[in-house]
């Protein structure tokens, strides 16, 4: 009897995780723009979330969506060890997991 419960009660979980939709958390992320045939933008604190390879990048007050069924047809993703660079024909948004800096220049879009 003690099994049967177990059994039910492991089935009634699971049965009710799929309703529920795996929410995406946001990441603190480093990101900069940059416009085709312009200079790039500063690096700001950006917001990162992801879900079912659909990606929100939150600068300021604009927010970048790139839909996973658009990649290679709307935009190109570049994962690296870095981060990650998702270019169209209008320009680029470049994503870094950590503020990027350089013993040469120091820390990008300032100190």
């Amino acid at each position: 009897m003690a099994m049967i419960r177990t059994t039910l009660a492991a089935a009634a979980l699971a049965i009710g995780s799929l309703g529920s939709p795996a929410m995406a958390d946001t990441a603190e992320v480093w990101c900069f723009t940059q416009q085709t045939g312009h200079a790039p933008t500063s690096v700001k604190s950006c917001g990162f979330s992801q879900r079912q390879g659909n990606v929100r990048v939150q600068r300021d007050t604009i927010t970048y969506v790139f839909h996973a069924e658009q990649q290679g047809i709307r935009y190109e993703r570049v994962n690296d060890q870095g981060g990650i660079v998702f270019r169209s024909p209008n320009g680029l948004l470049r994503v870094f997991w950590e503020r990027p800096c350089s013993e040469w220049t120091g820390c990008a879009g300032g100190r």
